[in-house]
């Protein structure tokens, strides 16, 4: 409710540093985020709305600094951690599985989006509407109704967590690591190819074609020619799963395939009902979540 009651005012504040767009948005649901974790450390409750100004300050000269590929060292303000974004360090805290619990009873589409935006190692909106094969414009929407819905559920569970689904879910994150570590071995191809449906809907470069017998076919074509695979960050939510992770190409044949990838896996009743494969020039981000 504290934070609801000055979500004007904060929204006005970020619209005059960064203008109209995504940003100020962005910058706004990043002061939410960051209080939710600290709110409990400040000594006087009367100067909350000039220490969530503050914040907000922070946030919107990390949006400027995104957005001109550049450290504004002289402009940043001290702060405890110049290093991972409040999104990367959200899984590290006490509210990691709050925060999923919330994030896994948003729309399919919303939740897509802002997992990969949030999570993800390819954030920007053209690399997520490449992944998503929708245009930019639907990613920023989505994006936009994900962040309200959000913040009116992590408000209204107080906290609260669906024990099944983060079991569920750490299954899942299990499972996808194993297979994808063991890819390259005899059998697991079709271990692995058993969890899709027949019926796979893939998407590939915003082609999307029906069948896991195209899926059979990549993986049979990689194992041939020797390429390895090594899931580097698994995460998600409710039904979704985002593998990323690097491809190592056989020394005759260095460009088989390229260094990263992320597949978004898409589950209906236990079976993966829809696959997007997006393969990138790098690897994904390493760090240690």
């Amino acid at each position: 409710m504290l934070l609801e009651r000055h979500r004007a005012r904060l929204y006005a504040a970020a619209l005059g540093v960064l203008g109209y767009g995504p940003q100020a948005e962005d910058a706004v649901h990043d002061t939410f985020l960051i209080a939710l974790r600290h709110i409990g450390d400040l000594k006087e409750p009367q100067a909350v709305v000039g220490w969530l100004l503050s914040v907000l300050h922070r946030c919107c000269l990390q949006q400027l600094r995104r957005r001109r590929r550049e450290v504004l060292a002289a402009e940043v303000p001290d702060r405890p951690d110049d290093g991972p974004s409040i999104e990367e360090r959200l899984e590290k805290v006490a509210l990691r599985e709050w925060v999923w619990n919330a994030l896994g009873k948003l729309p399919e589409s919303q939740q897509v989006t802002a997992v990969l935006r949030y999570f993800g190692s390819y954030q920007s909106y053209e690399e997520l509407a490449a992944i998503l094969a929708v245009p930019v414009g639907t990613v920023r929407s989505r994006l936009s109704e994900a962040k309200r819905k959000l913040a009116e559920m992590l408000l209204a569970t107080a906290g609260g967590v669906d024990s099944d689904a983060a079991s569920q879910s750490r299954q899942h994150h299990r499972y996808y690591d194993e297979v994808f570590r063991n890819l390259s071995r005899p059998g697991e191809g079709d271990r692995h190819l058993g969890h899709f449906a027949e019926d796979l809907h893939l998407v590939r470069g915003g082609s999307p074609v029906f069948g896991r017998s195209f899926l059979a076919q990549e993986i049979r074509e990689d194992q041939e020619a020797g390429v390895l695979i090594e899931p580097q960050r698994i995460f998600g939510a409710g039904n979704i799963s985002v593998i990323e992770g690097r491809f190592f190409n056989p020394p005759e044949d260095p460009f088989h395939c390229p260094p990263g990838f992320a597949f978004v896996i898409f589950r209906r009743s236990g079976r993966a009902k829809r696959l997007h494969i997006h393969l990138s020039p790098r690897s994904p981000r390493i760090d240690d979540d």
